[in-house]
């Protein structure tokens, strides 16, 4: 099986946190449309024969596209690659964009079967902050509506960590995110990038990242709250109520191959990753040339290993020794073993059997105990 994402760069609205790749949508959906179907076909080889399990809109906003553009691009890809039945296909959403029409017609006129909305937050003052488009009751109305249209799947995202709020701010949005009944969430820690407003703000002083004891609070109450709610701690920034796990990005921590079509969209074979041009004109002059602009890496055993460990530390299946020595070879799995063993003695991690997870306080170090067990 194998997963296929397509990058819509267009935003009505620039969010002064967002470092993706994203412009204005100032030209024609139909020829971006085209240029993806082409794309498509000059690599309808790339998955070597495996089937798509899950499918996945990304941006960018998708949302500023509608029911016939987007179902136009579920066909192309069925002509090319076999779609498995049943199909997890995913819509990142806007709030503002969620009118009970365009719901309507999503819901009845393609095969999209799960939403991935946008909210961030249920402060105004942060979203304000941050530049979205939406207010916190339009975000609170949209979900309700999508789960009217008959949407039974659907993940909101929010972030913590904004600058100026607090656990109090956050516990709200938890509180409006309950009452929606949601299946899944994903909660991030706001990251200033290099090149965002918000990095530019940072640097004249016009705006302090929230110091890392209040990030800690607020990790920790979120991980406190979602249990509270029925959610499944199934990945660092990821809960998920039963049955619920997103299998597109589950794919993505278990190694299983993607291609990404669109620019700055990444792909993956299990022996190198490539990843197109981020930058529209490039992307469209390389596909009419019928010549892809990408950058490409063949991955070495080490970095294999290093990505194994980077993606399968972050979730609840952790790493498996058995599969590290049948992939690795022995000494990789000797030398891992010793690694962790400090960890364990911490209470940073746990071993059950030949698997080795974070545990509730590994997660708050994560990137420094991975970091220490790569090569």
């Amino acid at each position: 099986m194998a997963g296929i994402y397509i990058h819509i760069p267009f935003c009505r609205r620039i969010c002064h946190y967002c470092d993706f790749y994203r412009i204005a949508p100032a030209f024609g959906e139909g020829l971006y449309a085209d240029a993806l179907k082409r794309e498509l076909e000059l690599r309808a080889d790339y998955l070597g024969g495996e089937s798509v399990s899950t499918i996945y809109f990304g941006g960018g906003t998708p949302s500023v596209l509608d029911a016939r553009w987007l179902n136009r691009m579920i066909e192309e890809i069925s002509r090319y690659y076999r779609i498995e039945d049943p199909c997890e296909i995913t819509l990142e959403a806007n709030p503002d964009d969620l009118s009970g029409p365009w719901l309507k017609s999503i819901r009845e006129k393609t095969s999209i079967n799960r939403l991935s909305i946008g909210i961030q937050s249920f402060v105004d003052r942060d979203l304000q902050l941050m530049n979205r488009r939406h207010t916190a009751d339009e975000a609170f109305q949209s979900v309700s509506r999508a789960r009217r249209v008959g949407f039974a799947n659907i993940s909101a995202d929010l972030i913590y960590g904004i600058p100026g709020s607090s656990l109090q701010d956050l516990a709200y949005s938890m509180d409006r995110m309950a009452a929606l009944d949601i299946q899944h969430l994903s909660a991030y820690h706001l990251t200033i990038e290099p090149g965002t407003l918000f990095y530019w703000k940072m640097e004249k002083g016009l705006i302090r990242p929230v110091d890392e004891e209040e990030s800690l609070k607020q990790f920790r109450y979120l991980i406190s709250r979602a249990r509270s709610e029925g959610f499944k701690h199934y990945e660092i920034s990821n809960w998920a109520k039963a049955g619920f796990i997103s299998n597109h990005n589950t794919n993505y921590w278990k190694g299983i191959p993607y291609l990404g079509l669109g620019p700055s969209a990444h792909s993956y074979d299990r022996v190198s990753r490539q990843w197109n041009v981020p930058d529209l004109r490039q992307y469209l002059q390389g596909i009419e040339k019928g010549n892809p602009v990408v950058e490409k890496e063949v991955l070495t055993p080490a970095m294999r290993l290093n990505e194994y460990l980077l993606t399968s530390l972050r979730t609840m299946w952790g790493i498996d020794m058995k599969e590290v020595q049948s992939a690795f070879g022995m000494a990789s799995c000797i030398r891992l073993e010793k690694g962790c063993e400090k960890y364990i003695r911490s209470g940073h991690m746990k071993k059950d059997g030949n698997v080795y997870t974070l545990t509730e306080e590994g997660y708050f170090i994560s990137d420094a105990i991975i970091r220490n067990l790569m090569l």
